[in-house]
């Protein structure tokens, strides 16, 4: 098991970074002496980076996530897309549906 830490952002947005929780505590804690538009770099557990501006920053979290769990995240079996394919285009039929029973 790796540690992890979840960081909550103001958005609804959340990052699982390869950090721990005091690494990103510090980062975020040590931002206020910066200005607002300072980011910081993160590692995501899928290789990903992503620059996170301290100031939205409303949560962090840890996370103790298995090798299993982590090789997993961001990732989805092609069932699981076509479902999603599926399901979207019922959504747009039905909205289609809907705006064309208003528009009599």
């Amino acid at each position: 098991m790796s540690e992890t830490a979840v960081i909550y952002m103001s958005n609804g947005k959340t990052y699982t970074v390869d950090r721990s929780l005091t690494s990103v505590s510090e980062l975020i804690n040590d931002s206020k002496t910066h200005s607002e538009e300072s980011f910081y770099e993160f590692t995501l557990l899928n290789g990903k980076k992503v620059l996170v501006n301290p100031v939205h920053v409303v949560a962090v979290e840890t996370s103790e996530l298995s090798n299993m769990d982590a090789s997993s995240q961001d990732s989805t079996t092609p069932v699981e897309k076509e479902n999603k394919k599926k399901a979207n285009l019922k959504a747009a039929r039905k909205f289609k549906d809907d705006i064309d029973g208003n528009m009599e």
